[in-house]
């Protein structure tokens, strides 16, 4: 998954002059492509965090903007909110009679983002960003500031020079700022009845509480920052221009420190003294449902996370029945392994909990789990010719959750590389518990965040140099996260399980989570169920670990309808190529399939079944002209 709400938006990095038209901008600008540039710039110009992931030049964000983060206040919420409701109305006004092939693919994209942002839109609490849909809680475990901004600093903001460290400093500054913002929103959304529930504000509690025991010297702000000026002194060849860079490093840093000090870690202070007072108000129903246009409200979200118009009750029942599937499945393999007594459940946990697929819960075990990945990625590397056209050209790193974060982040997430080259693909791996990354599960979890997975499906749309970059920063859950579950699938399909029995019922327990969550988030949303009746039925159902079960479960409860997308958007594909294989039989090439899928960036479902359906007979002249040279 991608977890961090600000990488949703961050699909692509190119200046807006380079990108926009790609190889036709040489030629004049039609009016839809002059519409398009303009949106995109007055988005990246209110974004200055999407503008440095994307990497644009200044004046497609309206100005320098490495020195400011993202205003976070209530009156920017609401101007986005106004925002994505104008720029709706004003593409349905658009004339699209005239539109090249290409244009109408992109309206239509946009038609179904720009529409999912007017429906988010449509509610006066939670977060809001016109590229990522809405969230009902502005404070919360998974993607609120103080848990966003030291990522954003340490990955996204590069100091190469004091230019670029006075800015880190402004930046930094600006952390409290944010911070405070979002509290106070918090704090109106509270006066309307909106707050997260209290098990939420407990587990934000430890967060902020983890953070604030920590000193200034300490926090993550002062130790990226004194990485990169140390990067910058080692890089002086004369001894005595880096000793002056040294001595003014040492100056940056203090005043760091005291920024950390005396702002960010006071505003710090101020969300977990609300949290605090608000947490006795705070009541344990976890759904949506029970705020304000409750029911509205997780329609809206199913919408946008899952590009689809199905009901809570019918994707529950969709959920229900891929799990009674995937057990029967489960059954034979877990009997094949000699476990036969219990529920596919329970004997997945007893499979679980045996040492001999652990890893040590050490540093050496820590290293020795990265190599493994590291190992699976590049056999993955190695076959992917054989099932793409195209591959991607950024580099991916394979790295660990940063600790502070470890409390409230999912097991694994993805974020995106910069087209520069200058920051890669990076598969981040939760180390909090290794019991919680077992041989069993690992590789699935390898193939979804990262090849042929996120990596994959993420770096190729960054390629794409002859498409929007408007459309190339739209983001669609069930597509993204869809392909991800079908990659789990594809490197089954291949063999990558073969002579690992476990680690094929490890893929296996993977597709359960993702059906599970069908049946889960509608429980939670549309249901009444409770926290514990989530946790127990997850558990029962998949065998996992106590720690992993209650983080997922809290996850669904602040992102509703986030976690449909998976099973929902794999559904799909697995559709598409089953449909494209009957039709084209033995003309169909599954490099072909892949590259159909993946190399117009991310498409809402409905889009994706048209493209699709264009390649089949695309795919059947390619085939009969090959036949025909032979």
């Amino acid at each position: 998954m991608k977890p961090i709400r600000w990488a949703f938006a961050a699909i692509l990095g190119l200046t807006l002059a380079a990108s926009a038209c790609g190889p036709r901008q040489a030629q004049p600008m039609t009016a839809f492509e002059g519409k398009l540039a303009d949106w995109a710039r007055e988005i990246l110009a209110d974004s200055p965090e999407t503008a440095s992931q994307t990497g644009v030049q200044d004046d497609a964000a309206g100005g320098y903007y490495n020195d400011r983060l993202d205003d976070r206040s209530s009156v920017a919420l609401e101007a986005r909110r106004s925002a994505a409701v104008r720029r709706y109305a004003e593409l349905r006004a658009l004339d699209v009679s005239r539109l090249s092939d290409e244009d109408r693919l992109t309206y239509n994209v946009l038609r179904d983002q720009f529409a999912n942002a007017a429906g988010g839109a449509a509610f006066n609490y939670g977060d809001f960003g016109p590229m990522s849909g809405a969230h009902p809680y502005v404070i919360n475990q998974m993607d609120s500031a103080f848990i966003t901004l030291p990522s954003f600093l340490d990955e996204r903001h590069d100091v190469t020079d004091t230019a670029s460290a006075e800015s880190y400093l402004k930046r930094l500054r600006a952390v409290a700022d944010a911070i405070d913002q979002e509290t106070e929103r918090a704090r109106a959304d509270a006066a309307l009845g909106v707050r997260p529930p209290g098990f939420i504000l407990d587990t934000v509690a430890g967060m902020l509480e983890t953070i604030l025991r920590q000193p200034p010297v300490s926090q993550v702000y002062i130790t990226s920052l004194r990485t990169k000026l140390e990067a910058i002194a080692a890089r002086e060849q004369n001894a005595e221009r880096r000793a002056v860079i040294e001595r003014d490093n040492q100056v940056l840093l203090a005043r760091a420190e005291a920024i950390v000090r005396d702002h960010v870690l006071p505003a710090h202070q101020r969300a977990l003294a609300w949290v605090r007072a608000e947490r006795p108000r705070a009541g344990d129903a976890p759904g949506v449902s029970n705020l304000p246009q409750g029911a509205d409200y997780y329609a809206a979200a199913l919408r946008i996370e899952t590009t689809t118009d199905l009901t809570p009750e019918q994707i529950h029942r969709i959920g229900l029945d891929r799990v009674a599937a995937l057990n029967r499945e489960l059954d034979i393999a877990l009997r094949r392994l000699g476990l036969t007594e219990g529920t596919a459940g329970q004997r997945l946990a007893q499979l679980t909990a045996d040492p001999r697929y652990q890893y040590e819960d050490s540093d050496a075990g820590r290293a020795q789990l990265i190599a493994d990945v590291q190992a699976r990625v590049n056999r993955v590397m190695e076959r992917a010719p054989q099932w793409f056209g195209r591959l991607p050209q950024a580099r991916l790193e394979v790295r660990r959750v940063p600790p502070f974060a470890e409390a409230g982040a999912p097991g694994a997430y993805y974020n995106p590389p910069s087209l520069d080259g200058s920051n890669p693909g990076i598969y981040y791996i939760n180390m909090r518990n290794l019991a919680e990354m077992t041989r069993i599960d690992l590789p699935t979890q390898d193939f979804h965040e990262a090849v042929p997975g996120h990596h994959f499906q993420i770096a190729l749309a960054q390629e794409l140099t002859d498409t929007p970059l408007l459309r190339r920063m739209t983001s669609f859950n069930a597509y993204s996260e869809g392909w991800g579950l079908y990659a789990e699938e594809l490197a089954d399909e291949q063999g990558f399980h073969d002579g690992d029995p476990a680690g094929r019922i490890g893929y296996l327990r993977w597709q359960l989570w993702r059906a599970v969550r069908l049946v889960v988030d509608t429980g939670l949303h549309a249901k009444n169920w409770s926290r514990q009746q989530a946790i127990d039925y997850v558990s029962q159902t998949t065998g996992d670990l106590p720690g992993v079960v209650a983080t997922e479960v809290d996850r669904y409860i602040v992102w509703p309808g986030q976690a449909c997308g998976y099973e929902l958007g794999r559904r799909e594909i697995a559709r598409l190529r089953e449909e494209a294989r009957n039709e084209l039989g033995p003309d169909f090439d599954l490099r072909g399939f892949h590259d159909a899928v993946l190399l117009h960036g991310e498409v809402p479902l409905s889009v994706l079944d048209t493209l699709v359906r264009d390649w089949i007979p695309q795919q059947r002249r390619n085939a009969e002209r090959e036949r025909n040279r032979r």
